[in-house]
């Protein structure tokens, strides 16, 4: 609730009492605003299923030695995602904003023995481009290098990581992937957090090209 709704609530009920003064109660209360966290939405149908999924790790003491963790993500210009401080009686500091910001789309994956490369994409991800470019391309090496000894690849239920020809692909080339993972539960996945920082950290940044955006993931191994 607002405090609008709060001080009406409260109106409604007989007290005699005006909006800032509700905002002072509300605030010696010890409550204080802020934005909702992003917190991803689940069905009802698939929320045992997650609490399964995790429960079985629990069980097994799974120290995910050998766990790939992959993922897809698209990072733009113009985030505004860094904070900065101001005079408190001052105007919040405006950034300029194009209408259609330039976007780039990433994939890679990480695990206990290191990241892989960056894959840096414009155009929808289709299942021969997921297939040739980053299975191939990409993911195979890595799992040679890194695993070999044995590994489980993360991903998650996108239907393009599903097609006959990814399937068909990991079968022949040995990329064991881990088809457990449950339905709506990108928020499991700790390269989530990767991200998080990467596009913090091109924020900071504040590339104004697309050859600028692309060449901050040259230190990842960016192809």
């Amino acid at each position: 609730m607002s405090s609008k709704q709060i001080h009406k609530a409260l109106v409604a009920d007989g007290a005699n009492m005006s909006l800032s003064l509700t905002k002072i109660a509300i605030d010696a209360a010890g409550f204080t605003h802020s934005r909702p966290r992003y917190g991803q939405m689940v069905r009802r149908a698939n929320r045992p299923k997650r609490v399964d999924f995790c429960q079985h790790l629990i069980d097994e003491n799974d120290d995910f030695a050998d766990i790939i963790f992959s993922d897809e993500s698209s990072i733009q210009t113009f985030q505004n995602k860094t904070n900065y401080y101001r005079e408190k009686d001052s105007a919040p500091m405006v950034h300029g904003k194009p209408k259609h910001p330039l976007k780039v789309h990433v994939w890679g994956a990480i695990s206990r023995r290191g990241p892989s490369k960056l894959t840096i994409f414009e155009d929808i991800m289709e299942k021969e481009f997921f297939t040739n470019s980053i299975l191939r391309d990409n993911l195979l090496s890595y799992v040679r290098v890194k695993f070999p000894d044995g590994h489980r690849f993360q991903q998650d239920n996108d239907p393009k990581h599903k097609s006959k020809m990814a399937k068909e692909f990991m079968n022949d080339n040995g990329i064991n992937w881990w088809n457990i993972w449950p339905s709506e539960s990108p928020d499991l996945n700790p390269i989530e957090m990767v991200w998080n920082q990467m596009k913090r950290h091109v924020a900071r940044v504040d590339p104004k090209t697309k050859r600028s955006l692309s060449t901050l993931y040259r230190p990842f191994g960016a192809k």
